[in-house]
């Protein structure tokens, strides 16, 4: 059943209640039934923040920790659809195991006691890149270092096998992080898919923002890595020219995605280096193939260039994942228990102070009816225990914050590896294949030999007699000797070739096997943390009904004692000051607000 609030004091209740027994306010629908909300026990809800067409995004304090959080509510009309509802949590599942200093972190998500699902994330204080934009092109090496941070945070997600599909300005904040001011975050992982999982998304649906989609998402829907690359190329060329690069309705912009090439930036920007012209065009390649290798290479090539231009050797880059660690969920210490709001323990404190008063008024020689004073003790007994019910919600939120900094320490410290393993198999992977094509031409001129040598035998006259040789054939013999000597030269950087290629194939083996236990250990650690929360969460919801039970029957109990003090024709006055003081109070909410 939803819950009403006073207009008044703001305190919520559930039932069949029509006025407010605190201060006889009407109640009504809450204009937000999340605001004032306390969320698994340790988020109180304080503002909205974000609106979309699937989710609400508010600010609330982490009890525990005194730290402001984003808390991401799936829409109430869409939590009935079994599909969105695994959509929004695989956003929070995807991004909560990547844990890269580029990637917004998301520490906790789950659903309330009436349906409501939701994730939290780190609060940002930023802008996003789409803002920057539109105040015009970046500078060159600005637009690079950024690039750069999307793609080692992209880089990472492959690893384990998560495509963003909507990598764009909107998708990208810049934040202040230390002396840099273009700390890249990315976010909203929302039609994130990992791969190799079930798909979730409608059968033929076309995922992604029309602007920068991949050709091959156009084609068949098809998500790789490569499509974020490509991407991550149109918001590139956006950053360095201003606009995009290709511009109409949605269907022609499918259609030029498809088919026209790339515009060149410097067309728009003369002062962009050649250089950094080609690297947009191989970015926003129409064949995947024709793209970069990974994202690692993507990324080491933005580094090259960056290194390439005069004017960012001063400049500050932004730390690499190795070299700076993301802002702990919480401090290593045991956090000091940060004082919670006024909540609607308070407002029960003022009842009780009130309603004392008014039977010392009503009956002043002491000959108040059995049943109020009872009803008085019941009420402060039920304050009394739902504060300890609070106490140990705390408690709880605890356990599950420090299990959370926990599970982000392992994830962040596997995740560094990670990268390590990851850009040295991209680096070893790249060797492989031009070994490959160096060592095809080297066996094309070794056969190219082979043939001259051959012709050159069959040209010597024959049979050679012993001591009649002449000029002419000591010439052959001579050439087909030479050409002996490059065949065996040839065969020689042939052989060596086929032995570094063993060499890095075997390297290759044993980086591939160390990132696939380091997955297989995220995997299987993400697994027992999940378990872990939900137990915590079963045991949050279960405290917080005992909470909303006692808070119900309270309430019944206030409505009875208000009704019995409005029948006193000479308190109605003094309980109407009363009730008009009680504007300045705070205005906590009485109960949880339903959330369904």
């Amino acid at each position: 059943m939803a819950s009403k609030e006073c207009p008044t004091c703001k305190a919520r209740f559930r039932g069949d209640i029509v006025t407010c027994p605190l201060d006889g306010g009407i109640l009504a629908e809450p204009v937000d039934e999340y605001l004032g909300a306390t969320i698994a026990g340790r988020y109180v809800v304080e503002e909205l923040i974000g609106t979309g067409g699937m989710a609400r995004v508010y600010r609330a304090r982490h009890q525990v920790i005194g730290r402001d959080v984003a808390l991401k509510f799936l829409e109430p009309k869409l939590t009935q659809d079994e599909r969105q509802r695994k959509r929004f949590l695989g956003e929070a599942r995807a991004a909560n195991q990547i844990s890269h200093q580029h990637i917004i972190d998301i520490t906790d998500y789950g659903e309330t006691p009436e349906g409501a699902v939701y994730m939290v994330m780190e609060y940002l204080d930023g802008r996003t890149l789409g803002d920057e934009i539109d105040n015009g092109p970046l500078p060159t090496p600005r637009a690079l270092r950024i690039a750069e941070q999307v793609a080692q945070g992209l880089a990472r997600a492959h690893e384990l096998g998560v495509i963003h599909r909507d990598v764009k300005p909107d998708n990208i904040c810049l934040i202040q992080r230390g002396p840099e001011h273009d700390f890249v975050k990315l976010l909203d992982f929302g039609i994130a898919r990992i791969q190799d999982d079930l798909r979730i998304t409608a059968a033929g649906a076309l995922i992604g923002t029309p602007e920068y989609i991949a050709p091959e998402q156009v084609r068949s829907g098809t998500a790789t890595p490569a499509t974020d690359m490509y991407a991550l190329g149109c918001v590139l060329f956006e950053m360095l020219t201003g606009q995009l690069p290709f511009e109409g309705g949605t269907s022609l912009l499918l259609v030029k995605h498809l088919n026209d090439a790339p515009p060149t930036p410097s067309d728009f920007e003369p002062s962009i280096p050649a250089e950094v012209d080609e690297l947009v065009h191989k970015m926003m390649a129409k064949e995947a193939e024709h793209r970069h290798r990974d994202a690692y290479h993507l990324a080491e090539e933005l580094q090259r260039h960056i290194r390439q231009l005069p004017s960012t050797r001063r400049s500050r880059r932004a730390p690499t994942d190795t070299e700076t660690q993301p802002d702990p969920v919480v401090p290593k210490k045991k956090p000091v228990r940060r004082s919670p709001p006024l909540t609607e323990d308070d407002t029960w404190q003022r009842a009780l102070a009130m309603f004392s008063a008014l039977v010392r008024e009503a009956h002043p020689k002491g000959d108040a009816p059995p049943w109020l004073s009872e009803a008085l003790r019941q009420m402060a007994t039920l304050t009394q225990e739902v504060n300890s019910l609070r106490e140990s919600l705390l408690d709880q939120g605890e356990v599950a914050t420090e299990r959370e900094q926990q599970d982000a320490d392992m994830r962040h410290q596997i995740g560094i590896a990670l990268d390590q393993l990851g850009n040295d198999e991209s680096k070893v992977s790249r060797s492989i294949i031009e070994n490959e094509e160096q060592a095809l031409r080297e066996e094309a001129e070794l056969n190219d030999a082979m043939a001259q040598m051959f012709r050159k035998a069959r040209a010597i006259p024959r049979p050679i007699r012993p001591g009649i040789i002449g000029a002419e054939d000591i010439e052959m013999l001579n050439g087909m000797l030479e050409s002996t000597d490059v065949l065996a030269e040839t065969r020689g950087r042939v052989a060596g070739l086929r032995a570094q290629l063993d060499a890095h194939h075997l390297e290759r083996k044993d980086l591939v096997f160390q990132i696939a236990a380091l997955k297989d250990k995220i995997t299987s650690r993400q697994t027992a943390n999940t378990t872990d929360l939900d137990i915590v969460h079963e045991e949050v919801n279960r405290i917080d009904g005992q909470i909303r039970a006692k808070l119900e029957a309270g309430a019944a109990l206030a409505q009875k004692v208000s009704a019995y003090f409005d029948s006193f024709p000479e308190l109605r006055e003094r309980i109407a000051s009363r009730r008009d003081s009680s504007k300045s109070y705070p205005k906590p909410s009485l109960t949880k607000p339903a959330t369904g």
